[in-house]
């Protein structure tokens, strides 16, 4: 939530989102008439078993793929609605990435890793490199701006990655099991800077995850089961709708 604890303006929607992929001869629903919704100021978690539809829910809401049937908005853009182009447009301004493995360039240093996405929506490389250095500054790593990835150590690469992620301002932060490859020291210093930087300045976060200590760092845990959001110990099951951690 917001620093009132009060949910701020809706960022992401989801309304009745199936996606089927073709499998051969038969078809695989990965996720099943999903709604969701995420306001600013909030972190949320997704949680469930492997093969749930975690994964593809977040590349939805990320703009990586479109829906089957069912719209999901980012403000006002109905994404299944745009063009390759504009998607790609729209992820590289409005929204951040951190995956479990951090996928910065390796034979670029971790100032030019992040101010790499500035470049990309035609910032100059200067204030690019300036805006980069601020940020890595602020997540402890003043002393490995010139670093390459190979140099860095796992939790390094991470905040590098969320770096990177946030140097645009997105309105909307997903992650993808972004700590699985780390001790839990590492884990909860960067799950600390990352639901710090969801929460900020008018932006939502969405976080794909099987670790409950990572799922406490949310304002609310969302389970999926066979593609769809469930009530978890054994309640009925929901379609429709998000359901609040406590």
């Amino acid at each position: 939530m917001s620093e009132t604890g009060v949910p701020g303006d809706l960022v992401i929607r989801a309304d009745r989102v199936t996606k089927v992929y073709e499998d051969g001869e038969r078809q695989v629903t990965a996720v099943d008439g999903v709604d969701l919704s995420v306001h600013a100021g909030e972190l949320v978690a997704l949680v469930g078993p492997s093969g749930s539809g975690k994964s593809t829910l977040l590349a939805l809401l990320g703009a990586l793929t479109v829906p089957t049937r069912g719209a999901v908005r980012l403000g006002d853009w109905d994404l299944g609605t745009l063009s390759e182009a504009s998607r790609t447009r729209l992820r590289a301004r409005h929204i951040g990435f951190v995956f479990q493995a951090a996928n910065l360039v390796p034979y670029l240093t971790a100032r030019d890793n992040v101010a790499l996405a500035g470049e990309l929506v035609g910032a100059s490389r200067r204030a690019s490199r300036r805006e980069a250095e601020g940020l890595l500054v602020e997540m402890g790593l003043a002393d490995r701006l010139g670093h390459l990835p190979g140099a860095l150590s796992g939790g390094e690469r991470q905040r590098v990655a969320l770096a990177r992620a946030l140097l645009v301002g997105p309105r909307l932060l997903l992650a993808d099991e972004p700590t699985a490859s780390l001790d839990s020291d590492r884990a909860e210093q960067v799950m600390g800077l990352l639901a710090g930087a969801a929460r900020a300045e008018g932006r939502a976060g969405v976080v794909v995850t099987h670790d409950p200590a990572v799922a406490a760092w949310a304002d609310r845990v969302l389970w999926l089961h066979d593609s769809r959001l469930v009530v978890p110990d054994g309640g009925e099951e929901r379609t429709v709708g998000e359901f609040s951690r406590g």
